[in-house]
């Protein structure tokens, strides 16, 4: 036998047909359960309801080829977009889809990883005690990744995409400081969800490979961004899930994260003379 080879996987043993699916599915492990059908379930349901263009009279519609819509609006599509949400009237989509991220990417794994594996917030990356040591890393990051930031900015595909909300008027009023708000409020949900919920929550169980089963997921989220951000978030993402495997918090991740996004957005304003 070659040694390098891959060691071949026992077939299940026992009954086949219906009593046996259902045996294995009853078999498999509860914290393994609960955050990879939790993963799929709450994303389909955040890119069906809770975008920003699901939201409001004015919606943005997707791209259509042919004349026609790609998708067909799920069921309570036009509900979701007439509901009343507090705030700036402009800037109500983005409170919409920093809500939506908030209950599908937070509360929900919360409350399944609890009820189902018993695994509390702190299991999960909400945690600061013990983690400072680490802290310095992320500000070096951050010093790492703004040259780079603001060269991207130049380009013509960065301001065409950057910010999401442009306020009407020039400088930075109410209206864009509550888009910022919930733009960190996001992050939040970004974070936990894909380093906490995924890495930390699969670390038991899978060890480091569960830094490379979140990269996917994470990657595709960013398919409504330019290339190069989508390329570049396997990249950050390693990175991010490393630090939070290895720190066991995902809260200066998520003050990372805000602080280069909150940088590409001035950016952002000041190529495009809004500043």
């Amino acid at each position: 036998m070659n040694p390098a080879a891959p060691a071949p996987v026992p077939p299940a043993a026992g009954p086949g047909g219906l009593r046996g699916l259902v045996r294995d599915i009853l078999a498999l492990d509860r914290r393994a359960v609960a955050v990879l059908l939790t993963v799929p379930f709450v994303l389909t349901l955040l890119d069906y309801y809770g975008m920003p263009w699901q939201h409001g009279a004015r919606r943005e519609l997707r791209p259509t080829h042919a004349g026609h819509a790609l998708r067909t609006p799920p069921p309570l599509a036009e509900e979701i977009a007439a509901l009343e949400v507090p705030g700036p009237r402009p800037v109500r989509r983005y409170l919409w889809w920093s809500a939506s991220c908030l209950l599908l990417l937070v509360l929900v794994p919360l409350l399944v990883m609890w009820i189902v594996a018993r695994v509390g917030p702190r299991d999960l990356g909400f945690r600061l005690r013990g983690t400072a040591r680490d802290a310095w890393i992320y500000a070096v990051l951050f010093a790492l990744f703004f040259p780079v930031v603001y060269l991207f900015s130049r380009t013509p595909e960065f301001t065409a995409t950057y910010p999401f909300f442009r306020p009407a008027a020039q400088g930075l009023g109410p209206e864009f400081w509550t888009f910022e708000a919930a733009y960190f409020a996001q992050f939040l949900a970004i974070e936990f969800f894909f380093r906490g919920v995924i890495v930390l929550g699969l670390r038991p169980l899978i060890g480091p490979i569960s830094i490379l089963v979140m990269l996917a997921p994470y990657c595709m989220i960013h398919y409504y961004k330019p290339l190069p951000e989508a390329l570049g978030s396997i990249g950050a993402g390693l990175v991010l899930g490393t630090l939070s495997y290895r720190t066991g918090t995902i809260l200066y991740g998520w003050w990372l994260h805000f602080a280069v996004a909150l940088s590409m957005d001035l950016l952002a304003l000041h190529h495009l003379g809004r500043l």
